[in-house]
């Protein structure tokens, strides 16, 4: 904060700058911590904002159910007011701790080139990470030359946390040479080395995959062989998290089992990621495992929009009062579409009405006035 307020200073025309502190409720000092950054915040002249979250404290995960909302509540908060980018603090010693909790957990080459100076978030909001070459010891060096204090979270002492455990190993580790600074610079250089993988198995689903409009994909066996094992893994992985509306998609050990299974002719289907793969002489039907879905009624509002599944979005005017979303293979009666497979026709939203089906989206007959998209559309098009 401190430095940004300092560049923009020195810029001819500043850009408007917000600052951003998040109070997750989680620690009763936290709230007049975030009241400080706001004041150091308004002394610098910067804007500031202090979000909160509703979602109360997790029994489990806490730091990665607590970076999901904090990322949440800013990228919510940049959008509504137009910002172009987030603009985050993670130092060196983030990037190489970052790196050794993925290689303890097995990660492939993608995984372990870390984080990126510029990214995105996960839910597609630009994010700038410009001091990940810069260690912590420096940024406190130059707080402490400014004359300006700092808050340090106490969690970060905390060693029931795998990341404050590998924290407290780092010095062990720089005595065999395994320095933050060793470790950064590794994470950059596979970064670099992921980026060719990444186009790819981008190019291969362009070729190989063809995506419908219901939200599921014909992949062709022949052409899926052609490419090396890396690419096939990078391709598969991002196939399943599109079409079964999940962003963590599955581990790596279960996308390898899944690719030797399509290069060995085996059985004639696998579940995986919320996905059903089926395959079908020269081609595999993947799409969403309908087993896997949520049987709860979702309400659909008269006028409005609604994301059903994490994958689809509907919207209906002036629809009935009190109709709700269903998975199709919950309603009795359905007639089949021509041509679609019956576990892809099972998983898409039945909208229901006082008991009775109202309609099926994508069918001949779909309900008049209503809209279906599904999200994965404009993803797999990214990718291709």
């Amino acid at each position: 904060m401190w430095l940004v307020a300092a560049w923009a200073k020195a810029q001819k025309s500043p850009p408007k700058i917000s600052v951003l502190t998040v109070d997750h409720g989680y620690r009763t000092a936290a709230a007049a911590e975030a009241r400080q950054v706001t004041a150091w915040a308004e002394a610098l002249g910067l804007e500031a904002h202090i979000l909160t979250s509703l979602s109360g404290k997790p029994e489990s995960g806490l730091q990665q159910k607590g970076r999901a909302v904090r990322y949440r509540l800013m990228t919510e908060w940049c959008r509504r007011a137009g910002a172009d980018v987030l603009a985050t603090a993670h130092t060196q010693e983030d990037q190489a701790e970052t790196l050794l909790m993925r290689l303890a957990r097995g990660s492939g080459i993608v995984g372990l080139g870390a984080m990126a100076a510029e990214g995105v978030s996960e839910d597609g909001f630009p994010i700038v990470r410009p001091f990940l070459e810069i260690s912590r010891r420096r940024l406190r060096a130059t707080l402490r030359e400014a004359g300006h204090p700092w808050i340090d979270d106490p969690s970060n002492e905390d060693t029931a946390f795998e990341r404050v455990k590998l924290r407290k190993m780092m010095p062990k580790l720089a005595e065999i040479g395994l320095t933050s600074a060793a470790l950064a610079r590794s994470a950059q250089r596979l970064g670099r080395a992921a980026k060719p993988l990444l186009q790819s198995s981008e190019s291969l689903l362009k070729r190989a995959a063809d995506l419908r409009p219901q939200g599921y994909a014909f992949v062709n066996i022949e052409e899926f062989r052609t490419e090396e094992a890396e690419t096939r893994i990078l391709a598969l992985q991002e196939l399943l998290k599109i079409l079964g509306g999940n962003k963590h998609g599955a581990r790596l050990s279960e996308i390898e089992r899944l690719d030797e299974w399509i290069m060995n002719e085996t059985s004639q289907a696998r579940t995986l990621a919320g996905c059903r793969i089926a395959r079908r002489s020269k081609v595999l039907v993947v799409g969403r495992e309908p087993g896997r879905i949520a049987g709860t009624p979702v309400a659909l509002p008269e006028n409005g929009r609604v994301v059903w599944d994490r994958r689809y979005l509907l919207e209906w005017e002036s629809g009935p009062k009190g109709a709700v979303i269903v998975p199709a293979g919950l309603v009795a009666g359905l007639e089949r579409v021509d041509g679609l497979p019956a576990f892809v026709q099972a998983s898409l939203p039945a909208i229901m009405a006082e008991g009775r089906s109202v309609g099926l989206p994508f069918s001949l007959q779909p309900p008049a006035g209503l809209t279906c998209r599904f999200l994965g559309t404009n993803l797999f098009s990214a990718l291709a």
